[in-house]
């Protein structure tokens, strides 16, 4: 039959669970629906919203099964859109078998066609029900309900149930419809695992289509709307739209990428002296009217002519950028593993000779509990030999206590005679006994142990400055001439002659002297001066140390601050290094008890990295008092 070849085939709703649920209820055979005939059930069939085509195509796509449709997610985005819909569909699937059960007609076994109801309120096809009722010979003219053997009256003309017939209208429309898109789908799920691009979710609609809307083959930028291939032909008719310009079809954001912003008309004009694209309007009122105008296509064609050389520029700036950033990244590996080398180094280094001195140490205290145990067996025997004498002084003291109330002479000098008759040692001097010599081994053993372990280190310790000056060649600078009103220069000294007023620091007085390769330093006299600055250049970057009123020391590279500190005092001298090869600048606090340079001390204030390319030159800056050149 026929309708059992349209319904062998469940067909999926574009329509969400609750709306399915409604249409159930309300179009179920057991009774007349509750609106009855002229109920909302029997109103036209409203154009499907555009913004639903996507999820509406999606969810006829229950013909996918689930296993393959999420492992052909893997290929691509847009299989995620199809999974969701697919999953929808499936839970739908059981809404529309139970609607589908109620729209079968219990004569035929089809969906229903043309439904009419009976007074009983069962509802049959009405080609159906009417070869029943003719073939029904009841008495007194009646006839009974195929289903509930309800007598009645032979009906003259049959009741249609509309709403029902609104149901079946929808649900056979949507079969059709669910047809179609399940087949597009399928062609974007191959389309998808192939790898190849697809536009469903993106493709534009005709804007003139009310119940069907068609996909557009072009859009018409004068009308801003999307045509199909039958509008198209019915806009191209029209004498006054043939001037109108068509491009491939496009959305909303496209269309208003392709006019001017500022006048709202196409961009149809390409302005070759500023590389952009312009309207009309653009080109006879605003500032491109002297400029060379050339039309948006001829300018695309030669933009495409000219593509393969720019791309091939691209390709040569990309490759050059790698193989730099492929270098920069080797140095960098290189840096940390020198860093981790000589970390290493350092570590090791150090835990070996803590180890030693740890064991120097052990040796050398017992050395001195050697020494003290010897010293003490030494003492001893003269302690033990002054107690005895402490105790007979002390007996002869007492005896001389009680013989002083001796009253008889005779007894008197007896006794005063025999303790003096005593024979009496003479006190030894034990003062300072082996304390100097315990001293003098102990200071011996502890020079010997820090000149053994600190031997490959002395240069950096003990030596500071003979390692500091061997290496760096001290340069003896003089000043170039600067005319700067206030300002004084000779060879070896920068003044301020306007004190007390204070002037500001714009300017630089440079060295005459300057460097490119090698190791140099140069030291300044800064005791002065309150304000002062003192660095490098190579008329590409300033790297200098700057010292403020407030005591504020700052290091800047060009105008990035290096390092600040505030200081309790001011700094009496600086020594500026510069090494050529390693491309650094050093500075140091110099401390001296005499500036003829026989004690000095130098404590490191920064080091910085410089980009120097050219001559370096030495420059000073001063506000307040003077600087001077060793």
């Amino acid at each position: 039959m026929e309708a059992e070849g349209r319904t062998s085939q469940l067909p999926l709703f574009p329509f969400k669970e609750g709306c399915l649920l409604a249409a159930l209820s309300s179009g179920r055979c057991s009774g007349d629906p509750p609106g009855g005939p002229g109920g909302p059930g029997s109103a036209g069939r409203k154009a499907e919203p555009r913004g639903h085509r996507a999820l509406a195509g999606s969810a006829g796509s229950s013909q996918s099964p689930p296993s393959q449709l999420s492992a052909a997610a893997l290929f691509g985005p847009a299989f995620a859109v199809l999974n969701r819909a697919f999953a929808d569909a499936m839970a739908e699937q059981r809404v529309l078998k139970a609607l589908q059960e109620e729209l079968i007609c219990p004569v035929c076994l089809g969906v229903y066609r043309n439904p009419v109801s009976l007074s009983c309120g069962h509802s049959f096809c009405e080609e159906c029900i009417q070869g029943l009722l003719r073939s029904q010979r009841c008495p007194q003219g009646l006839v009974s309900c195929p289903l509930c053997s309800a007598q009645e009256a032979l009906p003259t003309k049959l009741q249609p149930n509309i709403q029902l017939r609104s149901v079946v209208q929808k649900f056979l429309d949507t079969s059709e419809k669910n047809a179609a898109l399940e087949e597009k789908l399928k062609r974007e799920v191959e389309c998808e695992g192939k790898g190849e691009s697809s536009d469903l979710h993106d493709e534009i609609m005709c804007d003139f289509c009310l119940e069907e809307p068609q996909p557009a083959v072009k859009t018409c930028m004068n009308c801003e709307t999307s045509l199909c291939q039958a509008h198209l032909g019915k806009h191209s008719t029209k004498a006054f739209l043939t001037s109108h310009v068509l491009v491939e079809p496009c959305d909303a954001h496209v269309l208003a990428e392709r006019r001017c912003a500022q006048h709202g008309k196409l961009l149809e004009c390409y302005c070759v002296t500023d590389s952009v694209c312009v309207c009309m309007l653009c080109c006879a009122t605003s500032s491109h009217r002297s400029h060379e105008i050339i039309s948006v296509e001829e300018a695309f064609g030669q933009a495409r002519s000219d593509f393969p050389k720019a791309v091939q520029t691209l390709k040569k700036h990309e490759a050059a950028v790698n193989k730099s950033l492929e270098n920069l990244l080797s140095q960098q590996e290189k840096i940390k593993a020198l860093e981790r080398l000589h970390r290493n180094h350092v570590e090791k280094s150090f835990n070996m000779i803590c180890e030693q001195l740890d064991r120097s140490k052990t040796e050398i205290l017992g050395a001195i509990s050697d020494i003290k145990e010897q010293e003490l067996s030494q003492i001893e025997p003269w302690i033990k030999e002054h107690k005895e004498m402490k105790d007979a002084a002390s007996r002869s003291v007492q005896e001389l206590k009680a013989l002083r109330d001796q009253k008889d002479p005779v007894l008197f000098l007896k006794g005063l005679s025999a303790i003096q008759a005593r024979k009496r040692k003479q006190v030894p001097n034990k003062d300072g006994t082996e304390l100097a010599e315990l001293l003098t081994v102990t200071d011996e053993s502890m020079k010997n142990v820090i000149q053994e372990h600190f031997q490959p280190y002395d240069h950096l310790i003990l030596d500071a400055k003979s390692s500091m000056e061997s290496s760096f060649a001290h340069e003896h600078l003089t000043f170039k001439s600067c005319q700067v009103c206030g300002l004084h220069v000779d060879d070896k000294v920068l003044r301020i002659v306007l004190f007390p007023l204070l002037i500001e620091m714009p300017f630089w007085v440079y060295s005459t002297s300057c460097f490119s390769s090698g190791q140099h330093f140069w030291e300044v006299i800064t005791r002065d001066s309150l304000c002062w600055k003192v660095g490098v250049t190579d008329n590409s970057f300033q790297c200098y140390l700057e010292m403020s009123s407030q005591r504020r020391l700052r290091v800047f590279l060009d105008k990035r601050l290096i390092k600040v500190r505030l200081l309790n005092t001011a700094i009496r001298m600086v020594r500026v290094q510069l090494d050529c090869k390693r491309k650094t600048v050093s500075f140091f606090d110099v401390s001296v008890k005499d500036y003829s340079g026989s004690s000095r001390s130098y404590v490191p204030i920064a080091a910085v990295i410089i980009p120097a390319s050219s001559p370096v030159y030495a420059i000073f800056s001063i506000s307040h008092g003077f600087l001077s050149l060793t």
